[in-house]
């Protein structure tokens, strides 16, 4: 895996087999995972086609993609063994067209296929456990998403927070939640 920040958009790359609830979304094998931070006459536009064209002015073409409210200053990057969260979050109220906290998770694993699915489950539960943790009166915005991908290696069977993956997963999102949000 390799990742960099380029053009208000951080890429990363590598041979996945990923999982989106993101624009364009579902199951399939990328090699590239962005989440971009839109431009002011976003809100003018059609998110599908916006999220085409930024992936057609950085040559991806096999990708997954998220479109964010937050600058790329305020992404967080949380490792803990196998386990990479790349979290941008920005709040300010669940209902307003501005915030969203997107969570990618690259898991240099081999997470079963129902543990891929209870991933996006663990990784939202522990989001919406720092947004309480910090006040927050509500467990997201109206337009979070999630990309989990893993790359192969150990094999587990289960990603719930008890788990040994699934506690891995929830560190990193909780503190990438809690990271991202303090730089505001």
């Amino acid at each position: 895996m390799r990742y960099r920040v380029e053009d208000n958009t951080l890429i990363v790359e590598g041979k996945f087999d990923a999982l989106s609830s993101g624009l364009k979304g579902g199951w399939k094998k990328v090699s590239s995972i962005f989440n971009h931070t839109v431009s002011d006459d976003f809100l003018d536009s059609d998110p599908v086609h916006y999220l085409e064209t930024v992936a057609k002015r950085l040559g991806l073409k096999n990708y997954f993609g998220l479109l964010t409210s937050v600058p790329m200053e305020k992404l967080a990057i949380v490792k803990k063994d196998e386990v990479t969260a790349f979290v941008t979050a920005g709040v300010k109220n669940p209902n307003e067209v501005i915030g969203t906290i997107n969570i990618i998770l690259i898991i240099d694993a081999e997470p079963s296929d129902g543990a891929m699915v209870n991933t996006i489950i663990t990784a939202t539960e522990a989001k919406s456990h720092a947004l309480l943790e910090m006040g927050y009166g509500f467990t997201g915005t109206n337009t979070d998403a999630a990309v989990v991908a893993r790359t192969g290696g150990r094999y587990y069977e289960y990603a719930g927070p008890a788990s040994d993956l699934g506690s891995k997963i929830w560190y990193c999102v909780k503190r990438g939640v809690l990271k991202s949000l303090s730089k505001w």
